[in-house]
């Protein structure tokens, strides 16, 4: 199965979470560039409103196409309850070119599940898997057992 994992990370802890899915799968990734400035405490803010206003943003044109991939493992971090503006602007523009798709996100407190039900509803597909994780198991490495468990269901499918 050829997989690709797409995903946006404002402050690096999807990112560390996308290499180690990455490390284990050994398949292509690509990281989703918000042409938005969003760095520091005003991005933080700024990321907020628009998230909880569900825009979209620009984002630089992705190198991967979708559609050559059979799964795409899409991830977000969780802003006010929902997806990042990046991903939004992702799973609208590739909607129609994903063949399966899984879902995974990091949150400080909640709306894991909200996350995921917006991203299927934006690209029109329910997730093979999902794994949503609070971003202080990120950041102590305390996420190897839950993305094991992950992995194992989605290469069962």
């Amino acid at each position: 199965m050829k997989i690709l994992i797409a995903f946006y990370s404002r402050t690096g802890t999807c990112r560390k979470l996308a290499e180690a899915m990455r490390s284990q799968l050994s398949c292509d990734m690509e990281e989703i560039v918000d042409l938005k400035d969003r760095k520091g405490a005003i991005g933080f803010f700024v990321s907020c409103k628009d998230a909880a206003l569900k825009h979209a943003t620009e984002i630089k044109p992705p190198q991967k196409q979708p559609s050559d991939y059979d799964l795409v493992i899409l991830g977000t971090p969780v802003w006010t309850g929902t997806i990042s503006c990046a991903m939004r602007a992702y799973l609208t523009q590739f909607k129609d070119m994903f063949k399966s798709v899984a879902f995974f996100c990091t949150t400080r407190d909640s709306g894991i599940q909200s996350a995921f039900d917006n991203m299927q509803v934006l690209c029109g597909k329910a997730p093979i898997g999902t794994l949503g994780l609070k971003q202080k198991e990120v950041v102590k490495n305390l996420f190897s057992e839950k993305l094991s468990a992950f992995i194992k269901d989605i290469e069962s499918k």
